[in-house]
């Protein structure tokens, strides 16, 4: 158990933690997120990673990871991490006899912080269910013109055995997943638990992970306007959230004064593209150069993302994340790659390791949680309540 004492006020620091798309590659930020909480309980704080956010924004595979991260453990199937009770303490209002005699401060439980998924629980879904969301096929040269590379069910029925029919309203800690809607002109579409328009986590989840070529869109109804969505994977638009991040986060807490963002990415790779004065159309869609539009324009959105949060007066910025060794597709599912990506996070790792401490402790100091909800506190025997009230009387 965990003692952490509430206080009044507005904080005017928030936290906002954001993870890359990048499909199979999300086992990279999964597993900088393990490593993450262990600095956190090295600060002495074994309160749930999550509960310390304000905000946790993902797109495509990162949108997946986040929404995970924010469904009540009890109500998805990946259920809680088993860690007891942190209990939130608020202090009890002092007579004006006990401030002149300055008797020390006591504490009543004010609630129970919602309970943490099993961080290390997230990264083995990609062992467990890569295949059968990205079945190896044989060579479609020119039936991949006409479909989509994947049948779409597969991810479905994996999503929704995952997230049940828990609504998206729900969210432990505000949630959010980047889409794009091309029902119409075309719009950025954050899928958000504060305005969540009746959609479900899975529905979020199908949504922000409906990457073009690989997977149909994501074909939803409004359940609050009627309109109906053509929803696209949010990479699209922001394959790295933070400016759609930070821009919920002033709309959410309109007094904060600094914000401060862990950013995880699933690595980037490296251009290398052999373009000449005779490219044309053939050239930019090459398959075997990765499609160099698409990288160009992938990698162009990254770094225009970097540069947003770097130069923001009112944001801390720490991007976790290197250009990897090996070219992973966002589709790749064999066991020596998914190895290989957890190394890379592993040195991610190390090269940030001091920032993310430094992070970690912030965290630590945290005092104020009313982003969430606080669940009851269970009534206590008589006994313990008259044991627990004579320690804090006595400050011990």
């Amino acid at each position: 158990m965990v003692v952490r004492m509430a206080r009044e006020g507005k904080t005017q620091e928030r936290y906002i933690l954001c993870i890359d798309g990048g499909g199979m590659r999300g086992v990279i930020p999964s597993y900088l997120l393990a490593k993450f909480s262990e600095c956190l309980i090295q600060e002495g704080d074994s309160r749930p990673l999550v509960d310390h956010f304000d905000l946790i924004a993902g797109t495509s595979t990162g949108g997946i990871i986040a929404l995970a991260l924010t469904c009540p453990a009890e109500k998805s199937a990946l259920g809680s991490d088993g860690a007891p009770p942190s209990y939130v303490y608020e202090p009890r209002k002092r007579t004006l006899l006990q401030r002149v005699m300055r008797r020390p401060a006591s504490y009543d439980k004010a609630g129970i912080l919602p309970p943490s998924v099993d961080l290390k629980r997230i990264s083995t879904l990609y062992k467990e269910y890569g295949k059968a969301i990205f079945p190896k096929r044989q060579s479609m040269l020119f039936g991949s013109l006409f479909i989509d590379k994947y049948d779409s069910a597969p991810l479905e029925q994996f999503l929704q055995e995952m997230f049940r029919d828990v609504p998206l309203s729900e969210a432990t800690v505000p949630v959010l997943a980047m889409s794009y809607d091309i029902s119409g002109t075309g719009r950025p579409f954050p899928l958000c638990s504060y305005d969540d328009h009746q959609f479900r986590f899975w529905e979020a989840a199908r949504a922000s992970s409906a990457a073009p070529t690989y997977f149909r869109p994501a074909f939803f109804t409004d359940r609050e306007t009627g309109e109906n969505l053509v929803l696209l994977d949010g990479g699209v638009v922001a394959n790295n959230p933070v400016l759609y991040a930070y821009a919920h986060a002033r709309k959410l807490y309109p007094d904060c004064q600094k914000f401060h963002i862990l950013s995880l990415s699933t690595g980037r790779a490296e251009l290398n593209l052999q373009i000449s004065k005779k490219t044309g159309v053939i050239g930019w869609l090459d398959p075997s150069q990765g499609a160099p539009i698409q990288k160009i324009l992938n990698a162009a959105q990254d770094q225009s993302a970097e540069i947003f949060a770097e130069s923001n007066p009112n944001i801390s910025y720490c991007r976790v994340g290197h250009a990897l060794r090996n070219s992973y597709k966002m589709d790749v599912t064999t066991e020596e790659a998914m190895a290989n990506m957890e190394e890379e996070a592993e040195e991610m790792f190390e090269e940030k390791e001091t920032e993310m401490k430094a992070y970690a402790k912030l965290l630590s100091t945290r005092t104020v949680f009313d982003q969430l909800k606080l669940g009851p506190v269970e009534p206590q025997p008589l006994a313990l309540e008259a044991q627990d009230y004579a320690s804090q009387a006595t400050g011990a």
